[in-house]
C-alpha cells in the first residue's frame, strides 16, 4: 500500500534542499529551513502535545538538589539496622535524587497521580488546572512524562509499575507508557472494583472502579510469573453452600433471629405467626399482621395472638421462640416473607431460610486465582475509614484501601523488594509494606514521596506511619501493638550555585546521600561515615571502641594506611561513589 504522506514528505524535504543551496550564506535562513525539516521529519505517529515548562526545573538549573535528615523525626522500633525513607519534597527533585542512588534498583513502583479531573486536584506551577485551560491535557502529560521517563530508569530489569488512574487521562496515559516503557513491556489494563453503589454525581453511567495500568521493565527478560490471588472466600462457599437450586447455591440455616437484637421488642415488625400445612408455608393476612402491635400504647397484642390461634387451628401455628418459651423474631420482615415463602423461606424441620453466598462473596471469588484484569474485595472501599482510624478527622480525599495495596505487593514473589511510591499521598504503600512484612515475614522496604501541601507529608503520610510502626495515635492513645521497623525522614533543599563553597555544601550531605541507597543509618556503631584522612586516623586510634561495626563508608580521597587496613581487614568497607555529585561538580569546575 503507498504511503502517500511519505511521498509528499519526501518532496517537501527535497525543496527545502534545494533551498538550502540557494542560501549557503545566510545563515538566519539556513537556521530557519532546519528547524522546517526538524518538523517534518518529527514523528508521526504517538502522543503528541505542547510542552510545558515546570518551575520547579527551573530552578534546579539555579540550584544544586540535596536532601536534609530531619532527625526528630527519625522512628526506630526495630533491632534491624535496615530504614525505610519517607521523602518530603516535589518529587520530580525527589526522582532526580533517586537516580543517583537507586538507578535500576527499585523492584516495583506504584503511583497513584493526579488523575486531572478539573476539579483541583491537579496543581501545576502553583496553579490549579481547571476544565477550561486550553491546555489541561498537555500540561499533565509533560508533568508525567519527566516523572516516568525518571521512573523508568530506577526499575530493575525485572521490575513494575502500576499505575492508578481513572477515564479523564487513560488513553493518554496508555499511549505515554506506551512510549517510555516500550508497548511490548505492557502487562494489564485492570479494573479495580471498589463501589458497587457507583459515584452520586455520574449522570449518565457511574463509576464503579478506576483503572490500574501494569508495565514491566524489560518483559522479554523473563515470564513475570506473579503470585495468585488469596480466596478468602472459596473455601467458605465451597464447604458451606453445598445444596443447589434454580438460582444457584444456599445453606438452610433457621429463620429465627439469633445473636444480637434477637428478641421481639428489638424489631416489632418482624414478629408475626407463620403457617403451615403440607409442608407449605401460609402466611396470615396484612389486617391481621397489623393488629398484632398496639401502636397507641407500644405493646403487643398477645390476646390477638391467641385469637388467631382459634382462627387457624387446622394449621400448625408457628412462633418464633426459644427453648425457654422467650419470644424471639424473624430475620425478615412481614413483606419479605410473602415474596420469599416456599421458594427462600421453607418448612424443613422448623422455618429454615436457603441462604446464598453474596454477590460480593461470589465476586471476589471470580476475581482471584491466577491474577485477572478484574481486581475486587469489599474492603477496597475502605480507604477512607483506614486512614480516619489512624490519624483522625482529616482533609485527605479517596485514599487507596490498604488491602488492595496489599493485594499488589502479593502479586510479586520477591518478599525483598524495595517499593517506591512517589505519589505517595497519605502513605498507604508504606502501611501496606509494614503489615505484609508482619503477615509473611517479609523483608520489604518503602521510599515514600510526597509533597506537604497543607502539611500532609507531616501531619498524614508520617503520622500514619509512626503510629503503624509504634502503634501509638498521635494523641498518645493505642492503636495496635505496633510492627518492627524503622524510619528515616529526609527533605528536599537547595544549593545555590553561586555559593562559594560549593564543595564543602555538597560534602555536607554525603551521608544522607549513603544512607538512602544503602538503606541504613550511618549511627557511627554499626555503619561508619569516613570523609577525609583525619577522620580515618582518629578511627584507628580509637577502633578498641568499635566492637559492632558492620561497615566502613569512605571516601575516595582518603588513603588508608597499611596498619589501618589490617585493622579494618574484617569490615565491609564500601567506596562513596562519584555519581553522588560528580556531575555537579564537575559543572563547576571542581572534583570531590
Amino acid at each position: 500500500m503507498v504511503n502517500f504522506s511519505k511521498e509528499k514528505r519526501q518532496k517537501m524535504l527535497l525543496c527545502l534542499d534545494k533551498l538550502k543551496q540557494e542560501y549557503l550564506n545566510n545563515d538566519e535562513m539556513l537556521a530557519d529551513l532546519s528547524e522546517i525539516e526538524s518538523e517534518l521529519i518529527a514523528k508521526k505517529y504517538g502522543l503528541i502535545w505542547e510542552e510545558h515548562n515546570e518551575d520547579i526545573e527551573n530552578i534546579m538549573l539555579k540550584n544544586f538538589l540535596v536532601f536534609n535528615e530531619v532527625i526528630e523525626k527519625e522512628i526506630n522500633n526495630s533491632n534491624s539496622l535496615e530504614n525505610n525513607f519517607l521523602l518530603e519534597g516535589d518529587n520530580l527533585h525527589c526522582l532526580y535524587l533517586l537516580e543517583k542512588t537507586h538507578k535500576e534498583n527499585i523492584d516495583l513502583i506504584y503511583i497513584d497521580p493526579p488523575y486531572n479531573m478539573g476539579e483541583r486536584d491537579f496543581i501545576y506551577n502553583d496553579s490549579y488546572v481547571n476544565k477550561d485551560d486550553g491546555y489541561i491535557h498537555s500540561k499533565w502529560l509533560s508533568f508525567m512524562s519527566r516523572r516516568l521517563t525518571l521512573a523508568k530508569n530506577l526499575l530493575n530489569n525485572t521490575g513494575i509499575i502500576f499505575i492508578s488512574i481513572d477515564d479523564h487521562e487513560l488513553a493518554n496515559l496508555k499511549l505515554l507508557c506506551d512510549e517510555i516503557f516500550g508497548e511490548n513491556n505492557f502487562i494489564a489494563n485492570c479494573f479495580v472494583l471498589d463501589n458497587l453503589k457507583g459515584k452520586a454525581n455520574d449522570n449518565f453511567i457511574t463509576s464503579v472502579g478506576s483503572r490500574l495500568l501494569v508495565y514491566a521493565k524489560n518483559k522479554a527478560l523473563n515470564n513475570y510469573c506473579f503470585n495468585k490471588i488469596e480466596n478468602i472466600f472459596a473455601d467458605k462457599i465451597e464447604n458451606k453452600y453445598i445444596d443447589e437450586d434454580e438460582n444457584g447455591f444456599y445453606q438452610l440455616i433457621t429463620f429465627k433471629k439469633t445473636g444480637q437484637s434477637k428478641y421481639r421488642e428489638d424489631r416489632q415488625y418482624m414478629f408475626y405467626p407463620i403457617l403451615q400445612k403440607n409442608g407449605k408455608l401460609y402466611p396470615i393476612t396484612q389486617q391481621e399482621f397489623e393488629s398484632l402491635y398496639d401502636k397507641e400504647n407500644k405493646k403487643f397484642n398477645d390476646n390477638f395472638i391467641e385469637k388467631l390461634k382459634l382462627k387457624y387451628k387446622d394449621y400448625e401455628f408457628i412462633l418464633p421462640v426459644d427453648s425457654n418459651g422467650t419470644f424471639l423474631r424473624w430475620t425478615s420482615g412481614f413483606n419479605t416473607f410473602l415474596k420469599e415463602m416456599n421458594k427462600d423461606i421453607v418448612y424443613s424441620n422448623g422455618v429454615k431460610q436457603k441462604k446464598r453466598p453474596k454477590a460480593a462473596e461470589m465476586l471476589q471469588c471470580y476475581a482471584s486465582g491466577t491474577p485477572k484484569s478484574l481486581m475486587y474485595k469489599t474492603e477496597y472501599s475502605m480507604g477512607t475509614e483506614e486512614l480516619k482510624r489512624i490519624v483522625g478527622e482529616n482533609d485527605f480525599n479517596f485514599p487507596k484501601s490498604v488491602t488492595l495495596m496489599m493485594d499488589i505487593l502479593k502479586l510479586i514473589p520477591n518478599k525483598n523488594a524495595i517499593v517506591l511510591d512517589f505519589f505517595a499521598g497519605s502513605g498507604t504503600m508504606g502501611q501496606a509494606v509494614l503489615q505484609l512484612n508482619k503477615e509473611d515475614c517479609g523483608n520489604r522496604k518503602f521510599i515514600l514521596c510526597t509533597n506537604n501541601e497543607n502539611q500532609i507529608c507531616e501531619k498524614i503520610t508520617y503520622d500514619r506511619c509512626k503510629t503503624i510502626i509504634t502503634g501509638n495515635k498521635k494523641d498518645g492513645s493505642y492503636y495496635s501493638d505496633g510492627i518492627s521497623a524503622n524510619l528515616k525522614y529526609y527533605k528536599t533543599d537547595f544549593i545555590s550555585r553561586d555559593k562559594e563553597t560549593i564543595s564543602e555544601e555538597l560534602c555536607k550531605h554525603i551521608k544522607e546521600m549513603v544512607q538512602l541507597e544503602h538503606m541504613v543509618k550511618i549511627d557511627n556503631l554499626n555503619y561508619i561515615l569516613l570523609l577525609n584522612d583525619d577522620e580515618a586516623d582518629k578511627l584507628e586510634k580509637e577502633w578498641d571502641k568499635y566492637q559492632r561495626v558492620k561497615g566502613i563508608y569512605i571516601s575516595k580521597n582518603v588513603l588508608l594506611t597499611a596498619s589501618q587496613n589490617k585493622l579494618f581487614k574484617n569490615v565491609e568497607i564500601k567506596v562513596i561513589p562519584d555519581y553522588y555529585f560528580n556531575k555537579e561538580l564537575k559543572e563547576i569546575g571542581e572534583i570531590w
